[in-house]
């Protein structure tokens, strides 16, 4: 190697540390943005299924339970509907529905809890 290229190389190695180093630092930043990016799209993704799920179960149980009572209304005689219809509020189907879907949150939410409690002792 010639000897008048040492001082460029060593003036061009002088120069490119400070890029490096930041093109080192851009490098882990990007690379811890995108775990965290990975992570929380994830835990979004898995709420939004849950929601989802629920929110299916819901119309789900309140299609059944419309079809169940005018299933009942089609067949029953004129004065037991009518009768029927001063208890029963119009609502009655959704109220049931509501029910039902606040129940299997709650077993779903025990499940989780004891899911995340076994995990953590290790079973």
């Amino acid at each position: 190697m010639p000897a008048f290229l040492l001082p460029i190389i060593t003036g061009a190695s002088n120069m490119m540390r400070l890029p490096a180093l930041i093109a080192f630092l851009a490098g882990i930043f990007g690379q811890i943005i995108a775990f965290f990016a990975k992570y929380m799209t994830t835990k979004v993704a898995m709420q939004l299924t849950i929601i989802t799920a629920v929110s299916a179960l819901t119309l789900g149980v309140f299609a059944v339970i419309k079809a169940l009572i005018m299933s009942v209304s089609v067949v029953a005689p004129e004065g037991l509907v009518h009768g029927a219809s001063l208890v029963i509020p119009d609502n009655a189907a959704i109220c049931l529905s509501s029910i039902v879907s606040a129940h299997t949150v709650r077993y779903v939410w025990i499940w989780k809890v004891y899911f995340i409690e076994s995990f953590a002792q290790g079973r």
